[in-house]
């Protein structure tokens, strides 16, 4: 009995002693650019901050739809339009705006991956989710306009006036690589669509 409890206390001074718990990451230094998709049984958009703060969706990826995706900690991400430096912004009617300064209540949001591949942005002070839906309000079923899928960004940043929702500055979507790990990717021939989880549902 006496050999069975030294060599406990042995095993015990030996063990490597613990560190205090610190972040894996630097969390402020995950940046993505992209644009979030988002769509419906009927169309597909990008959400877009516009240079006067109105936040709505496009058909099409627009110079002002090229977003930056910042994690400031574990599971808390920041929103901010590439072209017009706006933050996006939630109150708490659920209505967004781009704003030039940043309130951690209103501009931060938890960022949900689903088990479909898209991704759901949650106000933790509001309890309201980013949504491209016209009336927002608290029920149990998803809102219209929801749920996004972050797509890689593909459109040449640079000069043209504010605003522009030239054809030209979106590539074709089959081109796109879905930031989502969609298995599903997308068919050839259907440039017109992008290649989301409920894609091949539809058909």
């Amino acid at each position: 009995m006496l050999h069975l409890c030294l060599c406990a206390l042995l095993l015990r001074l030996c063990a490597p002693l613990g560190v205090p718990n610190s972040p894996p990451l630097h969390f402020h230094d995950q940046v993505r650019q992209r644009h979030l998709y988002t769509e419906s049984s009927r169309r597909g958009l990008f959400l877009e901050i516009a240079p006067d703060g109105a936040v709505r969706g496009t058909p099409v990826q627009t110079l002002n739809s090229v977003l930056e995706l910042r994690s400031v900690q574990a599971g808390q991400t920041v929103i901010q339009g590439v072209r017009s430096s706006l933050y996006l912004c939630v109150d708490g009617d659920g209505h967004l705006r781009g704003r030039r300064r940043y309130t951690e209540a209103d501009c931060t949001f938890r960022e949900l991956l689903l088990a479909d591949g898209y991704t759901v942005f949650l106000s933790p002070h509001h309890g309201l989710p980013i949504t491209l839906a016209s009336k927002v309000s608290v029920t149990n079923r998803p809102l219209p306009f929801s749920h996004f899928l972050p797509v890689r960004n593909s459109v040449t940043l640079g000069g043209g006036p504010e605003g522009n929702r030239d054809e030209s500055l979106s590539q074709p979507h089959s081109a796109m690589d879905l930031d989502s790990q969609d298995p599903l990717g997308m068919e050839p021939g259907h440039a017109d669509m992008v290649g989301s989880p409920g894609f091949l549902r539809r058909k």
